[in-house]
């Protein structure tokens, strides 16, 4: 629904191939080709959250029940997974230490970011180049004009979105390099879903 709101009102207006993103408590997506959203053969295509980005021990785990999913790594939830972990391996002064590790958000490691902790920046350099990395091989599907991304996760910024744009153009193969654009929705809150719910209605 929200890939199908930001092709009828967002960025992606007039676009014919891209891919969604969603960054919230999860990590959802919306694959479009040829100006159609993809189903699949029961309507649960499009699980890019659930793939397999880590194997091996330190693989976490995830609610669906597999290991290294990019949800796990890549959602807010995801953040304060990593933020966790960086703060037990290092003695790094942060104000993230002041607060319960439990409750810890990813609110909480931008307002780290933005006071100039370099431990913040270093979890969201972590959570973008692995996003990036994973953009880079889902363009091989589909070789999208553009991924959006949606979320709040994506209110983090340039702290987030610098390091996805450089994984993506490091791991890109060569004859896709440059072509898809990075994009941050355009509509607000849960308007994307709502209004392709609407979409979906005209349809």
């Amino acid at each position: 629904a929200a890939a199908m709101g930001e092709m009828t009102y967002g960025v992606a207006r007039g676009m014919k191939n891209f891919t969604m993103i969603t960054l919230g408590t999860g990590v959802g997506s919306g694959i479009v080709v040829d100006g159609k959203l993809v189903y699949g053969s029961d309507g649960f295509a499009g699980e890019l959250g659930h793939s397999t980005i880590v194997r091996g021990q330190e693989a976490r785990q995830c609610g669906c029940g597999r290991k290294g999913c990019l949800e796990t790594y890549c959602s807010a939830t995801g953040v304060a997974r990593t933020a966790r972990l960086m703060l037990e391996k290092s003695n790094e002064p942060s104000m993230l230490r002041d607060i319960d590790p439990d409750k810890i958000t990813s609110f909480d490691v931008f307002q780290a970011a933005e006071a100039g902790e370099q431990i913040a920046k270093d979890i969201f350099d972590f959570t973008g180049t692995v996003l990036g990395e994973a953009c880079a091989n889902f363009a091989l599907f589909s070789a999208p004009e553009a991924f959006v991304f949606f979320g709040g996760l994506v209110k983090a910024g340039h702290w987030i979105l610098d390091p996805i744009q450089a994984a993506y153009d490091a791991n890109s193969l060569a004859s896709y390099k440059g072509k898809a654009k990075l994009l941050v929705s355009s509509l607000n809150g849960s308007e994307a879903a709502v209004l392709g719910a609407s979409a979906l209605g005209w349809e």
